[in-house]
């Protein structure tokens, strides 16, 4: 199930700006969260707002997203209807803080997203496996033969920091951690 948050209108402003509103918009979304059950994808639409800076988003998006992957949340956030004059923003946040955005165009439940925010090599190519094979392991990665000097610990360890950047989602199956996009096609651009 996917769930919808009106950012702007939750907030009661559509100015979305400054460290100190951020500070106080933090708590407030997360209050909007805290019912959503675990493992599922929260769409944050900013449609209605007029105004988002860097300073709001790097003190009310990126502890949201930290408060989203605790184990007692673990919901999976995505931005949708995010004006495109502040992609740079969310970008240079991403970048200075390490952390990652999925950006979607509003679909319910979104197809496709962009991934705002930096990746090493292995962990872009692990995002590029998991949305291509669906549910993976570490174990059914190093057999697929994508990269054969990858072991099925160092899939694992790589599958486990994209969840913890709210890019794949988590269930146990058995012995076996199985990880699957939270948006079905990714792109990479960073």
């Amino acid at each position: 199930m996917v769930h919808h948050v009106s950012v702007a209108k939750e907030l009661e402003t559509p100015f979305l700006q400054g460290r100190p509103l951020g500070r106080a918009h933090y708590p407030q979304l997360c209050g909007l969260l805290k019912d959503v059950p675990p493992g599922e994808t929260v769409l944050l639409d900013f449609g209605e707002a007029e105004v988002v800076t860097g300073s709001w988003i790097n003190e009310a998006l990126v502890p949201l997203f930290e408060w989203a992957s605790h184990q007692r949340n673990d919901v999976f956030p995505v931005i949708v209807n995010f004006d495109a004059d502040w992609l740079d923003e969310l970008s240079l946040v991403g970048e200075l803080t390490h952390s990652c955005f999925l950006v979607s165009n509003g679909n319910r439940p979104p197809k496709r997203a962009s991934l705002i925010g930096k990746l090493d090599v292995g962990q872009r190519e692990t995002l590029e496996a998991a949305t291509t094979l669906d549910d993976v392991t570490g174990a059914k990665l190093e057999r697929s033969g994508i990269n054969k000097e990858v072991r099925a610990t160092a899939w694992n360890n790589r599958l486990r920091d994209l969840y913890q950047k709210r890019l794949l989602k988590r269930v146990k199956r058995g012995r076996e951690q199985v990880y699957s996009p939270v948006v079905p096609e990714v792109t990479v651009d960073g």
